[in-house]
């Protein structure tokens, strides 16, 4: 079945052309790959730069929201008569000295915190130090009960303790009671220059852009953009559950391509995370893509061929290249009586010229054959008239031998027509 011409032609093409499509293949696959994996990091950069802008200039406006306030709550202060240190006082379940206001206590008196956040909103707090401790003794900042968190100490792991615990007021992103704040801390001074204590303002980091953003930033089919702090994820897309982004991100068995882009001005982390499987199933998506359709570029190949050789070639022929050769090598060798097979209907293919070629052959044999027997027969006749002519030259043997003469004329002018038919 494989041994026909076709065949014989078509499947070397054929595997060469596969072996060039499969290395071709291969190889704009693990292009593919690495253009897909180059598309995907520029996904993550491009929708880290964006939340980076989105934090930085959330950042920059409320600075100036929180600085505005803190003037605020400073001029309240002094308004008021200045800052001086009270006497100990218990406060929720701390004690801890009061803080005098123009003489009077503040511990539970929130006059001066509701004035600053009534007209600037945010949040506002007067702390009393105690040696290394800041107890909030006004607050408006709420506790997860909704009650004013006093008594709450600062928590000495937020970033504002190392400034303010040095004298030095601290304006940034700080966590307050597990939510995150842009805040301002700084020291309080009382009259006679000592610090009792720190006036704070801050507002907390409800940013509704960035949650749309964080919502937009899907990486592949289930990867993500979320926000963490030291502790745990602050900020994530609303898709995806605190948890499982966290174990994503911790990424314990490695499954998952994590990144990281610190931000210092808010303590924070942009952390892009996507599943090693996903971008795999991508990559054998666009492998497979391309290996089928190279096999479908040799299969069109390979039916082209296959046509254009039994168009062009085949029926031109008339038969199979081998079997013309074998025909024609047998009629060489004089056996004009093979019976030559045509493929096909072309008139003027070679086999059936080569048919036709026979046949006349056959005719001209046939022919000459024919004359040459009777060219035969009547030299007999012509020597025997000769011999008669020479033994009684009369007029009846000279008229016999003439008439054998033309009649071998005759025969040889037939034999000449006949070979005639064939161009020299």
């Amino acid at each position: 079945m494989f041994n026909g011409f076709k065949f014989q032609v078509v499947l070397p093409v054929v595997a060469i052309a596969m072996l060039l499509i499969s290395g071709g293949a291969v190889g704009f696959s693990l292009w593919a790959i690495q253009h897909e994996e180059s598309i995907v990091q520029q996904q993550i950069d491009d929708k880290v730069a964006s939340l980076q802008a989105i934090l930085l200039t959330t950042t920059e406006l409320m600075e100036d929201r929180t600085r505005a306030s803190m003037s605020l709550l400073v001029d309240q202060i002094n308004s008021h008569g200045g800052a001086e240190r009270g006497p100990v006082i218990t406060t929720g379940s701390t004690s801890v000295s009061d803080i005098l206001v123009g003489g009077r206590g503040q511990a539970g008196n929130f006059e001066i915190v509701d004035y600053v956040t009534r007209h600037n909103r945010g949040t506002a707090t007067l702390f009393s130090k105690d040696g290394p401790r800041f107890v909030r003794i006004a607050t408006n900042v709420k506790k997860t009960d909704g009650n004013r968190a006093v008594g709450t100490e600062l928590d000495p792991t937020n970033r504002a303790y190392a400034a303010v615990s040095q004298g030095k007021a601290y304006y940034g992103v700080v966590d307050i009671l597990g939510n995150a704040y842009f805040t301002g801390y700084e020291p309080l001074n009382g009259k006679n220059g000592e610090v009792v204590g720190l006036t704070y303002v801050g507002y907390k980091a409800e940013l509704p852009v960035l949650s749309s953003a964080l919502d937009k930033s899907r990486l592949l089919d289930s990867g993500f953009v979320a926000i963490v702090d030291d502790q745990a994820v602050r900020y994530l897309p609303s898709w995806i559950t605190h948890q499982h982004a966290q174990d994503r991100i911790n990424n314990l068995d490695g499954s998952w391509v994590v990144s990281r882009l610190p931000l210092p001005e808010w303590g924070l982390t942009i952390v892009s995370a996507y599943p090693v499987s996903e971008m795999h199933a991508l990559s054998r998506k666009i492998g497979y893509g391309v290996a089928l359709a190279g096999l479908l570029i040799g299969a069109v190949i390979s039916i082209a061929l296959f046509l254009l050789l039994d168009r062009k070639v085949l029926q031109l022929l008339g038969g199979e290249p081998k079997a013309a050769a074998s025909y024609m090598k047998r009629i060489a060798d004089g056996d004009l009586a093979v019976d030559i097979g045509v493929h096909g209907d072309n008139a003027g293919s070679l086999m059936e010229s080569l048919k036709v070629m026979q046949l006349k052959l056959k005719n001209l044999v046939s022919a000459v054959h024919g004359g040459a027997a009777e060219v035969s027969d009547q030299t007999r006749k012509f020597e025997a008239a000769a011999s008669a002519f020479q033994r009684t030259p009369d007029d009846s043997s000279a008229l016999e031998l003439l008439r054998q003469t033309k009649a071998v004329g005759g025969t040889l002018a037939v034999l000449e027509k006949s070979v005639g038919r064939f161009k020299l």
